[in-house]
């Protein structure tokens, strides 16, 4: 079982790449408790991003979280697709994400916490965060995560697959 300091810190990590992103400050959130922190997390997010995000802001929150998946899988030594997908599935359950690929290409959400806390407009934004982390830790330099559907829409679970072709563009 990891420790929830340790889930804690992955969240803070979340937290500063995000702020960096949206040229915010950081809530420190660390110290708080691994519930506490997690709703403080989504509760900042859903601030910022309520508004909308411009193409720039995407664009920066995407290249951001691309940034920080590379250093995840030079941290933890990921040489293969499979080993890829599993630091990835697991530090989405660290905060609060129940999901699973469920083929090299395409993942299954199958419960979010965030989903309380987003609108789909706020959800859609968000996911230049996970396109980019998700895309860093399995080592694909360009294409992109597209949803087909997401629990924040009414569905039971989010469905997304990892197209491998070049995007210069966030449409996620």
């Amino acid at each position: 079982m990891v420790s929830n300091l340790y889930a804690r810190v992955e969240l803070q990590l979340l937290m500063n790449l995000t702020a960096k992103a949206i040229q915010q400050p950081a809530e420190r959130i660390w110290t708080l408790s691994s519930a506490d922190a997690l709703r403080a997390y989504a509760t900042y997010t859903n601030r910022h991003l309520q508004g909308g995000a411009s193409r720039q802001l995407l664009q920066r929150m995407n290249s951001e979280a691309y940034l920080m998946g590379c250093r995840l899988r030079r941290l933890f030594f990921v040489c293969s697709n499979k080993a890829a997908q599993r630091l990835v599935v697991k530090l989405y359950r660290h905060i609060g994400i129940n999901m699973q690929f469920t083929a090299d290409d395409e993942l299954c959400f199958h419960s979010c916490y965030f989903s309380r806390f987003y609108t789909p407009a706020v959800c859609r934004a968000a996911s230049a965060l996970d396109d980019g982390i998700i895309r860093g830790i399995t080592g694909l330099a360009a294409g992109q995560l597209h949803f087909s559907q997401r629990i924040t829409e009414g569905c039971s679970c989010c469905k997304a697959v990892i197209k491998k072709e070049p995007n210069k563009n966030i449409n996620i």
